[in-house]
């Protein structure tokens, strides 16, 4: 694999691993957590509490499932084909995301 896929502030980047050059950049809906998947020639990506299917070559979205009746919360992308190491660095991932967002709302709250 020549490519790496990025989940950051909204967006999924395809990134050339050979020289860090950016492929194609799309955007998705506004998320503190953009989370991705990468599996048989389609990126999969949770942002904005939807789930985005992205074609690898150019970044064109495929199709979109607005998860309707979910909600926004954190979302843990998984398949038959991924490890459970790369299963348990999302969710870490996101608690220290969620650590973080109480720890800020807590100190803004004790400035007021």
């Amino acid at each position: 694999m020549e490519r790496l896929y990025l989940g950051i502030n909204s967006h999924v980047i395809c990134i050339n691993k050979a020289d860090g050059t950016e492929v194609w950049k799309t955007k998705l809906k506004r998320s503190t957590v953009t989370n991705v998947c990468y599996e048989n020639d389609r990126v999969f990506a949770y942002s904005g509490g939807h789930l985005f299917c992205l074609d690898v070559s150019d970044g064109t979205v495929i199709w979109e499932n607005a998860l309707k009746g979910m909600g926004f919360g954190t979302c843990i992308i998984a398949s038959e084909h991924q490890s459970n190491a790369v299963i348990n660095s999302q969710v870490a991932t996101q608690q220290t995301v969620a650590a973080t967002s109480v720890a800020a709302t807590v100190s803004t709250n004790a400035g007021s």
